[in-house]
């Protein structure tokens, strides 16, 4: 069965292109708001959520594409549907010129409210630990 693709949006609270760009494009950046733990090499991002010492989950992804203050495409390395990705968009609404991220994951279809929750708890740790 495919996945079915999940698209949301939400509005960003910084005025700053470079900043959002870094915190959804750098290991670091992505440390404050998806999982406890991330690191990069080349265009391998490796997860960690939970503590290292104790029960935690490891997974990698491959940036599959990257365009700089654009979006960025990544694949978990064990995802068996070829058509699934994660990107991460920026952009800036012409009505309030805000600046909006627009993420889009896919899920089995009996998987996708979970992922939107777990999305909307990213975007508040997004929110709690940077301001966006």
């Amino acid at each position: 069965m495919n996945k079915q693709r999940l698209e949301l949006e939400y509005v960003l609270r910084s005025n700053s292109e470079n900043i959002i760009w870094n915190t959804i494009s750098t290991a670091s950046g992505l440390q404050k708001w998806i999982a406890d733990e991330v690191t990069g090499e080349g265009d391998k991002l490796t997860f960690t959520w939970g503590d290292i010492y104790k029960h935690h989950e490891t997974r990698t992804a491959t940036i599959l594409k990257c365009v700089k203050n654009k979006y960025i495409r990544i694949r978990w390395d064990d995802e068996q549907d070829p058509e699934a990705f994660i990107e991460m968009r920026i952009s800036k609404s012409e009505l309030t010129n805000d600046y909006m991220l627009s993420i889009i994951d896919y899920a089995n279809p009996e998987d996708l409210d979970s992922l939107h929750d777990i999305w909307d708890q990213n975007f508040e740790e997004l929110h709690r630990n940077t301001g966006l």
